[in-house]
């Protein structure tokens, strides 16, 4: 796990994953399962959303959109991003930045549901024994129809050989154990099996709690 000083440190010069929002997301609301036709913009929550491009990407195609960092630097870069977007917006942006530790099991000012829930390599950056503890921070903020994304460093191969990001990620299955009991769960075609990175649709199950 890299602590909360260490990504207070890469956002005050520039963290490797700074370059707009990434391109899955981009793709699945662009012309994939999350366009509006299929999951009409409701209220997202983008957990772990650092400086805030994916959290903004989102406000641009009509979700009211909540964005939950623990790095207090990280979210400032993420609310000035936010108001210069929103002043070449024709219409305001919804978005409203929280800092939050995403394990607790009560998360002041972020209150569910929320119809999309997006997580780009938080979860598995947490020790595996805090890994369940933000799973539940995850049901308890979804709804039976809502989809979570996930995008992970996932140990297909060792993640030592991982090219340009050499950190574990989770265990293959590791997603199954943590959320299949109220989730179905997908794998998206990018990044490719066997790359060292993964991305899941989960779609939690209506009848749920």
């Amino acid at each position: 796990m890299v602590g909360r000083g260490a990504y207070n440190l890469m956002y005050r010069f520039h963290a490797p994953w700074e370059s707009g929002p990434r391109d899955e997301l981009v793709e699945l609301v662009t012309t994939g399962p999350l366009t509006p036709e299929i999951l009409a913009p409701g209220r997202a929550v983008d957990l772990g959303c650092g400086s805030g491009a994916n959290a903004i990407f989102l406000a641009e195609h009509g979700f009211d959109v909540t964005g939950v960092d623990f790095s207090a630097v990280g979210l400032a870069k993420a609310r000035r991003a936010a108001e210069v977007k929103g002043a070449q917006q024709p219409a305001s942006l919804s978005i409203t930045f929280v800092e939050a530790d995403l394990t607790a099991p009560v998360i002041l000012d972020v209150t569910g549901p929320f119809d999309l829930l997006v997580d780009y390599g938080t979860l598995d950056d947490l020790p595996r024994a805090r890994r369940p503890a933000m799973a539940d921070t995850v049901r308890r903020l979804s709804r039976p129809g809502s989809v979570f994304l996930l995008w992970c460093f996932y140990d297909e191969i060792a993640w030592w050989r991982r090219r340009g990001a050499r950190f574990p990620g989770l265990a293959p299955g590791e997603e199954q154990d943590l959320f299949a009991a109220d989730f179905d769960i997908v794998r998206h075609a990018r990044p490719a099996a066997g790359s060292g990175f993964a991305c899941f649709l989960l779609t939690r199950r209506r009848g749920g709690v």
